[in-house]
Protein backbone atom coordinates (compact mmCIF):
# COMPACT_ATOMS: atom_id res chain seq x y z
CA UNK A 1 0.00 0.00 0.00
CA UNK A 2 1.38 3.46 -0.75
CA UNK A 3 1.44 6.23 2.11
CA UNK A 4 -0.21 8.91 -0.45
CA UNK A 5 -2.91 7.24 -3.03
CA UNK A 6 -3.46 9.67 -5.94
CA UNK A 7 -5.83 8.74 -8.51
CA UNK A 8 -3.19 9.49 -10.86
CA UNK A 9 -1.10 6.62 -9.12
CA UNK A 10 -3.29 3.74 -9.35
CA UNK A 11 -6.69 3.06 -10.75
CA UNK A 12 -9.31 2.91 -8.06
CA UNK A 13 -12.43 0.32 -8.49
CA UNK A 14 -16.07 1.99 -9.10
CA UNK A 15 -17.52 2.23 -5.44
CA UNK A 16 -13.77 2.36 -3.59
CA UNK A 17 -13.06 5.85 -1.89
CA UNK A 18 -9.27 7.02 -0.77
CA UNK A 19 -9.62 8.38 2.97
CA UNK A 20 -7.50 8.06 5.87
CA UNK A 21 -7.09 5.59 8.29
CA UNK A 22 -8.58 7.91 10.65
CA UNK A 23 -11.45 8.61 8.72
CA UNK A 24 -12.46 4.43 9.33
CA UNK A 25 -11.06 3.96 12.61
CA UNK A 26 -10.63 6.00 15.84
CA UNK A 27 -6.80 5.41 16.77
CA UNK A 28 -5.98 4.50 20.53
CA UNK A 29 -2.11 4.70 21.98
CA UNK A 30 -1.57 3.28 25.48
CA UNK A 31 0.46 3.45 28.25
CA UNK A 32 2.27 1.78 31.23
CA UNK A 33 1.08 2.87 34.98
CA UNK A 34 3.94 3.08 37.37
CA UNK A 35 5.32 -0.89 38.72
CA UNK A 36 5.81 1.12 41.81
CA UNK A 37 2.38 1.68 42.75
CA UNK A 38 0.99 -2.05 43.62
CA UNK A 39 -2.75 -0.43 43.32
CA UNK A 40 -2.36 -0.46 40.31
CA UNK A 41 -1.34 -4.14 39.03
CA UNK A 42 -3.59 -7.18 39.56
CA UNK A 43 -6.91 -6.08 38.85
CA UNK A 44 -10.22 -6.54 36.46
CA UNK A 45 -8.64 -5.00 33.66
CA UNK A 46 -6.91 -6.97 30.56
CA UNK A 47 -3.46 -5.38 29.66
CA UNK A 48 -1.74 -6.10 26.70
CA UNK A 49 2.01 -6.08 25.56
CA UNK A 50 3.49 -5.89 22.26
CA UNK A 51 4.84 -9.94 22.50
CA UNK A 52 1.08 -10.94 23.16
CA UNK A 53 0.54 -10.04 19.77
CA UNK A 54 3.53 -11.03 17.81
CA UNK A 55 3.55 -14.65 20.03
CA UNK A 56 0.22 -14.72 18.93
CA UNK A 57 -1.04 -18.21 17.72
CA UNK A 58 -3.67 -17.33 15.67
CA UNK A 59 -6.18 -13.55 14.84
CA UNK A 60 -7.75 -13.50 18.54
CA UNK A 61 -6.83 -12.37 21.55
CA UNK A 62 -9.10 -13.87 24.10
CA UNK A 63 -6.67 -13.40 27.59
CA UNK A 64 -4.02 -11.11 28.61
CA UNK A 65 -0.95 -11.92 30.95
CA UNK A 66 -1.26 -8.77 33.18
CA UNK A 67 -4.32 -6.73 34.32
CA UNK A 68 -4.30 -3.55 35.30
CA UNK A 69 -6.43 -1.45 38.02
CA UNK A 70 -9.23 1.15 37.21
CA UNK A 71 -6.69 3.69 39.17
CA UNK A 72 -3.84 2.36 37.25
CA UNK A 73 -5.85 3.36 34.05
CA UNK A 74 -6.27 6.71 34.66
CA UNK A 75 -2.91 7.49 36.56
CA UNK A 76 -1.43 6.40 33.30
CA UNK A 77 -4.55 8.33 31.19
CA UNK A 78 -5.17 4.73 29.31
CA UNK A 79 -8.44 4.57 27.17
CA UNK A 80 -9.87 1.11 27.14
CA UNK A 81 -10.51 -0.34 23.81
CA UNK A 82 -13.29 -2.76 23.17
CA UNK A 83 -13.80 -5.75 21.78
CA UNK A 84 -13.15 -6.61 18.25
CA UNK A 85 -11.15 -3.81 17.58
CA UNK A 86 -7.31 -4.32 15.83
CA UNK A 87 -4.80 -4.02 17.76
CA UNK A 88 -1.78 -2.61 15.98
CA UNK A 89 1.96 -2.69 17.63
CA UNK A 90 3.56 0.64 16.67
CA UNK A 91 6.69 0.38 18.34
CA UNK A 92 10.09 -1.78 18.51
CA UNK A 93 7.85 -4.19 16.52
CA UNK A 94 6.09 -2.40 14.04
CA UNK A 95 2.84 -3.73 12.03
CA UNK A 96 1.96 -6.82 14.20
CA UNK A 97 -2.22 -7.03 14.67
CA UNK A 98 -4.71 -9.11 16.20
CA UNK A 99 -8.15 -8.64 16.92
CA UNK A 100 -9.21 -8.92 20.71
CA UNK A 101 -12.10 -10.60 21.61
CA UNK A 102 -12.30 -8.70 25.22
CA UNK A 103 -12.15 -5.00 26.18
CA UNK A 104 -8.70 -4.32 27.04
CA UNK A 105 -6.12 -1.84 27.58
CA UNK A 106 -2.73 -1.64 26.08
CA UNK A 107 0.71 -0.55 26.71
CA UNK A 108 2.54 2.72 24.90
CA UNK A 109 3.49 0.06 22.19
CA UNK A 110 0.41 -0.04 20.22
CA UNK A 111 -1.84 2.59 18.32
CA UNK A 112 -5.35 0.68 17.85
CA UNK A 113 -7.78 0.89 15.68
CA UNK A 114 -11.25 0.94 17.04
CA UNK A 115 -13.66 0.30 13.53
CA UNK A 116 -16.27 3.02 12.91
CA UNK A 117 -19.67 2.65 11.17
CA UNK A 118 -19.81 0.69 8.17
CA UNK A 119 -16.57 -0.58 8.82
CA UNK A 120 -15.49 -4.59 8.86
CA UNK A 121 -13.15 -5.55 11.73
CA UNK A 122 -12.17 -8.99 10.28
CA UNK A 123 -11.33 -6.36 6.83
CA UNK A 124 -9.76 -3.64 9.00
CA UNK A 125 -7.15 -6.60 10.36
CA UNK A 126 -6.02 -8.04 6.88
CA UNK A 127 -5.97 -4.16 6.14
CA UNK A 128 -3.57 -3.17 8.53
CA UNK A 129 -1.70 -6.40 8.55
CA UNK A 130 -0.83 -5.63 4.75
CA UNK A 131 0.95 -1.86 5.68
CA UNK A 132 3.74 -2.96 7.66
CA UNK A 133 6.20 -2.32 5.16
CA UNK A 134 4.78 1.61 5.36
CA UNK A 135 4.53 1.88 8.80
CA UNK A 136 8.17 0.83 8.78
CA UNK A 137 8.84 3.47 6.70
CA UNK A 138 6.71 5.95 8.95
CA UNK A 139 8.91 5.42 11.74
CA UNK A 140 10.58 7.19 13.92
CA UNK A 141 13.40 7.57 16.63
CA UNK A 142 16.83 6.30 17.50
CA UNK A 143 16.08 4.34 20.57
CA UNK A 144 12.94 3.03 20.20
CA UNK A 145 11.09 3.54 16.59
CA UNK A 146 7.62 4.05 16.45
CA UNK A 147 4.76 5.52 14.65
CA UNK A 148 2.94 8.24 16.04
CA UNK A 149 -0.95 8.53 16.56
CA UNK A 150 -1.18 11.87 14.34
CA UNK A 151 0.85 9.74 11.52
CA UNK A 152 -1.00 6.28 12.07
CA UNK A 153 -4.48 8.23 11.52
CA UNK A 154 -2.95 10.42 8.36
CA UNK A 155 -2.34 7.33 6.62
CA UNK A 156 -4.33 7.24 3.36
CA UNK A 157 -6.34 3.95 2.33
CA UNK A 158 -8.29 2.62 0.00
CA UNK A 159 -12.03 1.51 1.31
CA UNK A 160 -14.61 -0.65 -0.38
CA UNK A 161 -17.98 -0.74 0.17
CA UNK A 162 -19.02 -2.70 3.33
CA UNK A 163 -19.63 -5.53 1.25
CA UNK A 164 -16.85 -6.18 -0.59
CA UNK A 165 -14.88 -5.02 2.65
CA UNK A 166 -16.80 -8.61 4.07
CA UNK A 167 -16.39 -10.50 0.97
CA UNK A 168 -12.25 -9.97 1.24
CA UNK A 169 -12.36 -10.76 5.03
CA UNK A 170 -14.37 -13.89 4.12
CA UNK A 171 -11.64 -15.15 1.85
CA UNK A 172 -8.52 -14.32 3.43
CA UNK A 173 -10.28 -15.34 6.79
CA UNK A 174 -10.85 -18.83 5.06
CA UNK A 175 -7.33 -19.48 4.15
CA UNK A 176 -6.11 -18.65 7.73
CA UNK A 177 -8.70 -20.93 8.85
CA UNK A 178 -6.94 -23.36 6.25
CA UNK A 179 -3.19 -22.16 8.06
CA UNK A 180 -4.37 -22.74 11.14
CA UNK A 181 -5.98 -26.26 10.47
CA UNK A 182 -2.73 -27.39 9.23
CA UNK A 183 -0.39 -26.21 11.76
CA UNK A 184 -2.91 -28.06 13.96
CA UNK A 185 -2.42 -31.42 12.53
CA UNK A 186 1.55 -30.49 12.68
CA UNK A 187 1.21 -29.64 16.49
CA UNK A 188 -0.43 -32.93 16.72
CA UNK A 189 2.01 -35.08 14.35
CA UNK A 190 4.97 -33.43 16.24
CA UNK A 191 3.10 -34.73 19.26
CA UNK A 192 3.04 -38.13 17.72
CA UNK A 193 6.17 -38.04 16.69
CA UNK A 194 7.88 -36.89 20.04
CA UNK A 195 6.43 -39.96 21.52
CA UNK A 196 7.47 -42.42 19.41
CA UNK A 197 10.94 -40.88 19.87
CA UNK A 198 11.11 -41.90 23.16
CA UNK A 199 9.12 -45.15 22.92
CA UNK A 200 11.52 -46.26 20.39
CA UNK A 201 14.90 -45.74 22.40
CA UNK A 202 13.54 -47.00 25.57
CA UNK A 203 11.63 -49.99 24.06
CA UNK A 204 12.77 -50.70 20.79
CA UNK A 205 10.92 -51.44 17.67
CA UNK A 206 7.43 -53.19 18.55
CA UNK A 207 7.33 -56.73 18.71
CA UNK A 208 11.77 -57.30 18.72
CA UNK A 209 11.86 -57.39 22.40
CA UNK A 210 10.36 -59.47 25.47
CA UNK A 211 13.21 -58.63 28.07
CA UNK A 212 14.52 -55.42 29.48
CA UNK A 213 17.06 -54.09 31.80
CA UNK A 214 16.93 -50.73 34.11
CA UNK A 215 20.41 -48.61 33.43
CA UNK A 216 21.00 -45.95 35.76
CA UNK A 217 21.52 -42.37 34.26
CA UNK A 218 19.53 -44.05 31.11
CA UNK A 219 16.33 -45.87 32.11
CA UNK A 220 14.59 -48.85 30.97
CA UNK A 221 16.34 -50.50 27.88
CA UNK A 222 15.59 -53.82 25.75
CA UNK A 223 18.24 -56.26 27.40
CA UNK A 224 20.18 -57.16 24.48
CA UNK A 225 21.03 -53.24 23.94
CA UNK A 226 24.23 -51.81 24.53
CA UNK A 227 25.24 -48.49 26.45
CA UNK A 228 27.69 -46.36 25.06
CA UNK A 229 29.35 -43.04 25.67
CA UNK A 230 28.99 -40.77 22.49
CA UNK A 231 32.66 -40.61 21.91
CA UNK A 232 32.87 -44.23 22.00
CA UNK A 233 30.80 -44.35 18.32
CA UNK A 234 31.67 -41.15 16.81
CA UNK A 235 34.83 -38.94 16.50
CA UNK A 236 33.90 -35.53 18.26
CA UNK A 237 35.16 -32.66 16.62
CA UNK A 238 34.80 -29.17 17.69
CA UNK A 239 34.72 -26.51 14.58
CA UNK A 240 36.26 -23.14 14.53
CA UNK A 241 36.55 -19.90 13.40
CA UNK A 242 39.20 -18.77 10.36
CA UNK A 243 41.28 -15.61 10.95
CA UNK A 244 38.63 -12.72 10.35
CA UNK A 245 41.54 -10.80 9.50
CA UNK A 246 42.52 -12.87 6.80
CA UNK A 247 40.25 -12.19 3.69
CA UNK A 248 41.29 -15.03 1.96
CA UNK A 249 39.61 -17.33 4.00
CA UNK A 250 36.12 -16.17 2.99
CA UNK A 251 33.85 -16.20 0.28
CA UNK A 252 34.45 -19.71 -0.34
CA UNK A 253 31.95 -22.87 -1.72
CA UNK A 254 32.57 -25.18 1.57
CA UNK A 255 29.53 -24.18 3.86
CA UNK A 256 31.00 -23.19 7.55
CA UNK A 257 27.90 -23.20 9.52
CA UNK A 258 26.68 -21.87 13.05
CA UNK A 259 23.80 -22.75 15.78
CA UNK A 260 21.30 -20.78 13.32
CA UNK A 261 21.51 -23.00 10.86
CA UNK A 262 21.10 -26.07 12.52
CA UNK A 263 17.74 -24.47 14.07
CA UNK A 264 15.78 -24.25 10.32
CA UNK A 265 15.39 -28.09 9.88
CA UNK A 266 16.61 -31.68 10.78
CA UNK A 267 19.51 -31.85 8.19
CA UNK A 268 21.65 -28.78 6.92
CA UNK A 269 23.55 -28.06 3.32
CA UNK A 270 23.93 -24.27 3.28
CA UNK A 271 24.92 -21.37 5.82
CA UNK A 272 25.47 -17.55 5.50
CA UNK A 273 29.28 -17.70 5.11
CA UNK A 274 30.78 -19.93 2.80
CA UNK A 275 35.25 -20.59 3.25
CA UNK A 276 37.47 -21.09 0.49
CA UNK A 277 40.03 -23.95 -0.07
CA UNK A 278 42.57 -21.95 2.45
CA UNK A 279 39.87 -21.63 5.20
CA UNK A 280 39.13 -25.10 5.26
CA UNK A 281 43.11 -26.19 5.45
CA UNK A 282 42.81 -24.17 8.84
CA UNK A 283 39.11 -25.29 10.23
CA UNK A 284 38.44 -28.89 10.01
CA UNK A 285 36.24 -30.38 6.96
CA UNK A 286 33.65 -32.89 8.18
CA UNK A 287 32.00 -35.48 5.73
CA UNK A 288 28.41 -35.86 4.93
CA UNK A 289 26.48 -37.67 7.53
CA UNK A 290 28.00 -35.52 10.29
CA UNK A 291 26.04 -35.00 13.53
CA UNK A 292 26.12 -31.54 14.45
CA UNK A 293 25.16 -30.26 17.51
CA UNK A 294 25.09 -26.78 18.96
CA UNK A 295 26.99 -26.74 21.91
CA UNK A 296 27.99 -22.98 23.14
CA UNK A 297 24.96 -20.40 24.07
CA UNK A 298 22.00 -21.99 22.10
CA UNK A 299 22.30 -25.86 23.38
CA UNK A 300 21.05 -28.99 21.72
CA UNK A 301 20.22 -27.84 18.43
CA UNK A 302 21.06 -30.81 16.34
CA UNK A 303 20.87 -31.62 12.31
CA UNK A 304 22.78 -33.60 9.99
CA UNK A 305 25.17 -32.31 7.41
CA UNK A 306 24.01 -33.24 3.67
CA UNK A 307 26.98 -32.13 2.14
CA UNK A 308 30.82 -31.68 3.51
CA UNK A 309 31.13 -28.56 5.42
CA UNK A 310 32.83 -27.06 8.24
CA UNK A 311 31.56 -25.12 11.76
CA UNK A 312 32.46 -22.50 13.94
CA UNK A 313 33.29 -23.44 17.94
CA UNK A 314 29.90 -23.18 19.16
CA UNK A 315 29.03 -26.83 17.15
CA UNK A 316 30.30 -29.84 18.90
CA UNK A 317 30.07 -32.90 15.50
CA UNK A 318 29.69 -36.38 15.34
CA UNK A 319 31.57 -38.22 12.87
CA UNK A 320 30.08 -41.76 13.34
CA UNK A 321 31.91 -44.93 12.89
CA UNK A 322 30.84 -48.26 11.77
CA UNK A 323 29.40 -48.83 15.24
CA UNK A 324 26.18 -46.30 14.92
CA UNK A 325 24.06 -45.62 11.51
CA UNK A 326 24.28 -41.69 11.16
CA UNK A 327 20.27 -40.89 11.07
CA UNK A 328 20.05 -43.33 14.56
CA UNK A 329 22.76 -40.51 16.03
CA UNK A 330 20.90 -37.85 15.08
CA UNK A 331 17.75 -39.11 16.50
CA UNK A 332 19.40 -39.99 20.08
CA UNK A 333 20.72 -36.40 20.21
CA UNK A 334 17.45 -34.57 19.64
CA UNK A 335 15.74 -36.86 22.58
CA UNK A 336 19.25 -35.64 24.20
CA UNK A 337 18.63 -31.69 23.61
CA UNK A 338 16.79 -30.76 26.99
CA UNK A 339 19.65 -33.06 28.56
CA UNK A 340 22.28 -31.30 27.19
CA UNK A 341 20.81 -27.67 28.12
CA UNK A 342 20.67 -28.98 31.60
CA UNK A 343 24.44 -30.73 31.71
CA UNK A 344 26.14 -27.39 30.35
CA UNK A 345 28.23 -25.19 32.40
CA UNK A 346 26.10 -22.69 34.50
CA UNK A 347 28.70 -19.47 33.23
CA UNK A 348 27.54 -16.11 31.49
CA UNK A 349 26.99 -18.23 27.95
CA UNK A 350 25.94 -21.90 28.62
CA UNK A 351 28.74 -24.10 27.22
CA UNK A 352 28.48 -28.62 27.10
CA UNK A 353 32.32 -28.79 26.26
CA UNK A 354 33.79 -31.45 24.37
CA UNK A 355 35.05 -33.51 26.92
CA UNK A 356 31.64 -33.68 28.42
CA UNK A 357 29.76 -34.23 25.36
CA UNK A 358 31.85 -37.54 24.55
CA UNK A 359 30.83 -38.82 27.57
CA UNK A 360 26.90 -38.23 27.83
CA UNK A 361 25.85 -42.29 27.64
CA UNK A 362 23.72 -43.59 24.80
CA UNK A 363 21.45 -46.72 24.07
CA UNK A 364 22.83 -48.62 21.06
CA UNK A 365 20.91 -51.43 19.49
CA UNK A 366 22.08 -53.79 16.81
CA UNK A 367 22.58 -51.93 12.89
CA UNK A 368 19.53 -53.90 11.94
CA UNK A 369 17.32 -51.82 15.00
CA UNK A 370 18.48 -48.65 14.34
CA UNK A 371 17.63 -49.20 10.68
CA UNK A 372 14.27 -49.97 11.68
CA UNK A 373 13.50 -46.95 13.98
CA UNK A 374 14.82 -44.62 11.96
CA UNK A 375 12.67 -45.84 8.67
CA UNK A 376 9.86 -45.07 11.53
CA UNK A 377 11.08 -41.32 12.78
CA UNK A 378 12.06 -40.63 9.47
CA UNK A 379 8.61 -41.31 7.52
CA UNK A 380 7.00 -38.88 10.69
CA UNK A 381 9.53 -36.72 9.94
CA UNK A 382 8.93 -36.50 6.14
CA UNK A 383 4.92 -36.25 6.90
CA UNK A 384 5.85 -32.97 9.07
CA UNK A 385 8.01 -31.70 6.33
CA UNK A 386 4.87 -32.02 3.70
CA UNK A 387 2.93 -30.55 5.86
CA UNK A 388 5.37 -27.25 6.93
CA UNK A 389 5.78 -26.98 2.93
CA UNK A 390 2.08 -27.13 2.59
CA UNK A 391 1.33 -24.49 5.64
CA UNK A 392 4.00 -21.88 3.82
CA UNK A 393 2.66 -22.63 0.37
CA UNK A 394 -0.65 -20.75 1.54
CA UNK A 395 1.10 -18.39 3.49
CA UNK A 396 2.90 -16.83 0.08
CA UNK A 397 -0.96 -17.38 -1.21
CA UNK A 398 -2.56 -15.55 1.48
CA UNK A 399 -0.23 -12.55 0.89
CA UNK A 400 -0.71 -12.71 -2.86
CA UNK A 401 -4.69 -12.89 -2.64
CA UNK A 402 -4.38 -10.31 0.26
CA UNK A 403 -2.70 -7.88 -1.78
CA UNK A 404 -4.85 -8.29 -4.96
CA UNK A 405 -7.83 -7.74 -2.66
CA UNK A 406 -6.72 -5.23 -0.74
CA UNK A 407 -6.01 -2.82 -3.63
CA UNK A 408 -8.80 -3.59 -5.75
CA UNK A 409 -6.71 -5.18 -8.47
CA UNK A 410 -8.96 -8.48 -8.09
CA UNK A 411 -12.33 -8.25 -7.17
CA UNK A 412 -14.18 -10.58 -4.49
CA UNK A 413 -17.72 -11.35 -6.56
CA UNK A 414 -20.75 -10.42 -4.02
CA UNK A 415 -23.53 -12.50 -4.21
CA UNK A 416 -26.20 -10.06 -3.60
CA UNK A 417 -29.93 -11.25 -2.83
Amino acid sequence: MLASIRESDVRIPDGWRVVRLGDVAEVIGGSTPSRVVSEFWNGDIPWVVPTEVTNLKGRFLVSTTDTITSDGMRSAGIKMIPANSVLLTSRATIGAVAINKIPVSTNQGFQSLVPRRDVDTLWLYYLAGSMKRQLDRLAVGSTFREVHRSTMRKVQILLPPIDQQRKIAEVLDSIDDAIERTDGVIGATEQVRDALLYELLSRGMPGWHNEWRDVPGVGTLPASWDVVRLGDVAEVVTGGTPLRSCPDYYGGTTPWVKPTDLAKGNTVSTSEEYLTDDGVAVSRLLPQGAVLVSCIGTIGEVAIATIPMCTNQQINALVPNEKVVSSFLYWVCTSLSDFLRTSAAKTAVPILNKSSFSKVAIPLPSIGEQHAICRVLNSVDDSLECLRSERDSMQVLKISVADGLLTGRVRAPVVRD
